[in-house]
């Protein structure tokens, strides 16, 4: 990276910053001209949105409705997003709760750390930045690094201003050494294709065979760790609780596939529940030769 697309990374950070200090009202009306710039204008990867909607849903679902949805969700997410980056921690526990978290006090009364699976739905930033305010663990934040590394830094750090601890998941075997006397809540939001060729967990999800990242699975059973899934609920523009589900207590007595399996039967009700608030812009099915072939 050259020291001029640097300084302008920087730039574009500290706009960020200041347009984060507008009020949420404002950055709303800004989402509204961003929806029809997204979905009108210039039609931000409508194609893949809507064959994954298409191969996802029997015919007599509306999907361009659900597309319309999605992109307006989007759109709000987005600057929602750059609102998390300066406020306070009192305003994002305004905008997230869960509604059982004597399951998380409950582990931390055992003195267990836990795996948390949760995936790209409702506002999973919100998730990342508030997660070590709602429970006595130590969340840690599992993702693979931005392809930007100037923005990497900056978005990470203030993805950690809540005492979230964020690890690559190239270095993940290492990081999980080192933390495995403390008390943590690992989130893995598992819902990202693998990549490469025969590189993750095949299932059926939404109908169509895929494969996921099984890091989750893995590092449950390695350490023994009990895994839950946060059920993102959405309760009105901006303000979203989760419910948190056992998976289980005891990984290692799990049969080999067991983990992924509940957590995709759990993601597959968050998304049909409501649709919309499910990142259907990337290429999830990617493993299904011609699915993304461009129509004439």
């Amino acid at each position: 990276m050259t020291f001029i697309s640097k300084c302008l990374n920087y730039l574009l950070f500290f706009v960020l910053l200041l347009f984060s200090l507008l009020p949420m009202w404002v950055l709303y009306g800004v989402s509204k001209f961003m929806f029809v710039m997204l979905y009108y204008v210039f039609g931000y990867r409508k194609k893949v949105v809507m064959q994954n909607l298409k191969g996802s849903f029997p015919a007599e679902v509306d999907t361009h409705k659900i597309a319309k949805q999605f992109y307006l969700h989007l759109s709000d997410m987005f600057l929602e997003t750059v609102k998390y980056l300066t406020i306070s921690k009192k305003g994002l526990l305004r905008h997230l709760s869960c509604d059982n978290p004597e399951i998380m006090e409950q582990y931390a009364a055992e003195n267990r750390s836990v795996i948390f699976m949760s995936a790209h739905y409702g506002n999973w930033e919100l998730l990342i930045y508030a997660l070590n305010l709602l429970f006595p663990h130590l969340a840690i934040g599992v993702g693979k690094p931005l392809s930007n590394a100037v923005l990497n830094v900056l978005i990470n750090n203030k993805r950690s201003k809540t005492g979230m601890k964020i690890i690559h998941a190239n270095n993940i075997k290492e990081e999980f050494a080192k933390d495995k006397d403390r008390l943590t809540a690992s989130l893995f939001l598992a819902d990202q294709y693998p990549g490469g060729v025969k590189k993750g967990f095949p299932v059926t999800f939404l109908h169509k065979e895929t494969e996921f990242m099984y890091g989750a699975e893995k590092y449950a059973k390695d350490y023994n760790f009990p895994v839950v899934y946060a059920d993102v609920i959405r309760i009105k523009k901006g303000t979203y609780k989760i419910h948190l589900i056992k998976i289980t207590d005891h990984p290692q007595q799990c049969e080999y596939g067991f983990i992924m399996n509940s957590y995709i039967e759990c993601l597959e009700k968050t998304i049909l529940r409501a649709p919309q608030y499910w990142l259907w812009s990337h290429k999830r099915w990617k493993n299904i030769e011609g699915f993304y072939a461009k129509r004439k």
